[in-house]
């Protein structure tokens, strides 16, 4: 089955954007289209497809990370990266049209749009019976939406997509109205959660092989639901203009007239899903990024995860996040050229120390930096010191040691895709699209959304569900004692709604740093809440830290020229909500020239 999946994915022609070479016009294979479709075995080997096309090395495996999230204020690069595409990192921006990361990850999305469209093209006259022809129908709905939902959050008007492409003159499709992306996206996962397998059924067609069940679908919709209340939110500083015909958006077909419906709706399907999903949180935070019991990779938490495998493919976060022969995994003299692309900004994890009710350090040049925290998570999720496995060198990481220009590897890393048996061409470690933590942080922010003053009920079930999630991470501990860290949080800590929202964008933080949702969550608020809750305190950080200048000559290397500092000016900071449409579906779309600009402008 898996190399007949090979030889399927080969075939599938791949959409956008339409230059020369993109399509592969002359596929070879000794399957037939009606072949390919004739069994369910074989309808389940393309869903496997569809699934195949999620992990492209240059999405959430691959290189999003590095050229896409780095532009959130929490993310850092390693090295010299002096060209406009990392440089417009600095203004929380991907505004370089011709930024290879930006383009390759448009073509990625659109790859596996048509790899889905082709199958639920073909799915009518497959001979086999209609009820498992609709499973797999929501299923590969599921991917599509997914896929979209993607697309939209970064560029707001796409291609709206939705049958295969044959040949040229099906690749130039003009951009739509980023509503109704949101629309065909609730859509499709409308239809799955209704039509999709549930656990068990999903387990008796694909034994062992941990496959989304209908659930995914109402968890997704959660997700979708709360982007749009953050959007609704903000409307006089977000990336559509107000004054222009035909700009503001209206989710009325959708039951959302205002913020507020969509909070609710955030809220109740999350709750949904927290109350009878087939989930649950692991009682121990750190197992979730352990890789090496063989339960690790059936934990009750996962929801949607792009597993490691030979035919999927590695999970690239591990070559870009993790130091070169960090103690712990297989690597102990392969040189990496990629280690550590990708790492936490300090800001990110001075504010970490900061949330979980850590603790400054006491020595002069450390009384203004949070140094130690006993929240469990920490340790999870960066290195504070390893043993370099080819020098036997222990190396000590920020914030335990004040970086110089010249002491790259104190600069922190990422240790969430750390396994025993990655060796830089292989690890084990999943990645996780969506865990069951996300939907009590949804089900959180709505609360928050929704509440009117601090004390209401709205309020208290926020503070609820941020408890549950620090309470599950202080008993992550081997000692059988509750950590100290993070601390319980309670009303008073509060004199606002918005400092609780603020709050759970924190916790968010915290709890999901590193899987894929920096750049998403920094963005969807609004330029106003950019410039006041990111760009601003970074840049009183970076003042105010010792040795920031190290700090941007090192992982901004270019930074002079813009002054050392992210933007502030709310006009300029919505340009940075969304991408550039790449370069060369301007050129290439013919329906797409001229389109290329920001809505507000």
């Amino acid at each position: 089955m898996k190399k007949i999946n090979a030889i399927i994915l080969c075939t599938a022609l791949a959409a956008m954007p339409a230059c020369s070479g993109f399509l592969d016009q002359n596929p070879t294979t000794s399957l037939s289209e009606k072949t390919v479709y004739s069994s369910e075995s074989t309808l389940e080997s393309q869903v496997t497809g569809c699934y195949l096309s999620m992990h492209d090395s240059y999405l959430w495996k691959g290189c999003m990370a590095e050229f896409f999230h780095t532009s959130s204020g929490l993310l850092m690069w390693k090295g010299i990266r002096n060209t406009d595409e990392w440089l417009d990192g600095l203004n929380f921006a991907k505004y370089s049209t011709n930024d290879a990361g930006n383009t390759r990850i448009w073509r990625a999305l659109y790859t596996g749009i048509n790899r889905c469209n082709r199958l639920l093209a073909a799915l009518p006259d497959s001979p086999v019976e209609q009820s498992f022809k609709t499973e797999v129908e929501a299923e590969v709905r599921l991917i599509g939406g997914i896929l979209f939902f993607t697309a939209v959050r970064i560029w707001g008007d796409v291609p709206l997509i939705l049958k295969p492409a044959e040949d040229y003159n099906h690749v130039n499709n003009p951009r739509v109205h980023f509503v109704e992306i949101y629309t065909q996206v609730l859509d499709d996962l409308t239809f799955a959660e209704k039509n999709m397998r549930d656990a068990a059924r999903q387990e008796e067609v694909n034994p062992g092989k941990g496959r989304p069940n209908r659930w995914a679908a109402t968890s997704m919709k959660a997700s979708v639901y709360i982007t749009i209340a953050s959007l609704l939110d903000s409307p006089d500083d977000n990336f559509w203009d107000n004054d222009k015909p035909g700009r503001t958006p209206d989710f009325s077909g959708l039951g959302i007239r205002t913020a507020d419906d969509a909070y609710r709706l955030a809220y109740n399907t999350a709750e949904n899903v927290i109350q009878n999903g087939p989930y649950s949180l692991v009682p121990d935070y750190r197992t979730l990024f352990r890789w090496s019991e063989a339960g690790d990779w059936f934990l009750p938490e996962r929801i949607i995860c792009l597993e490691s495998t030979p035919e999927a493919g590695q999970n690239y976060n591990s070559v870009r996040m993790l130091p070169q022969y960090p103690e712990g995994s297989a690597n102990t003299v392969t040189e990496n050229r990629n280690w550590g692309r990708v790492r936490p900004s300090r800001f990110l994890i001075d504010n970490f120390i900061r949330v979980g009710g850590g603790f400054k350090g006491t020595e002069e040049t450390t009384q203004d930096i949070y140094q130690t925290t006993t929240d469990p998570r920490y340790d999870a999720s960066f290195f504070t010191s390893f043993l370099n496995q080819s020098t036997q060198k222990t190396v000590k990481t920020y914030p335990l040691v004040i970086v110089s220009s010249s002491d790259a590897t104190a600069f922190p890393y990422y240790k969430k895709y750390l396994d025993p048996s990655y060796d830089v061409t292989n690890g084990k470690a999943d990645f996780y699209l969506m865990r069951l933590a996300e939907l009590y942080l949804i089900s959180a922010e709505a609360s928050a959304g929704l509440c009117s003053s601090i004390g209401d009920n709205y309020s208290q079930r926020a503070l609820d569900r941020l408890n549950d999630i620090r309470r599950r991470a202080r008993q992550s501990t081997d000692s059988g004692e509750e950590a100290l860290n993070p601390v319980e949080l309670q009303m008073s800590d509060f004199s606002s709604p918005q400092e609780l929202l603020n709050m759970v964008f924190w916790d968010r933080v915290c709890e999901l740093t590193g899987e894929g949702h920096e750049r998403f969550d920094t963005h969807r608020h609004g330029a106003t809440w950019l410039r006041d809750n990111i760009a601003i305190p970074e840049n009183h950080f970076l003042e105010d830290n010792p040795n920031h200048d190290a700090h941007w000559r090192y992982s901004y290397i270019g930074a002079e020229e813009r002054g050392y500092t992210f933007p502030t000016d709310v006009q300029q900071l919505r340009k940075s909500l969304l991408s550039s449409v790449p370069y060369s579906e301007v050129t290439y779309n013919t329906k797409i020239d001229g389109q290329n600009d920001f809505y507000w402008q």
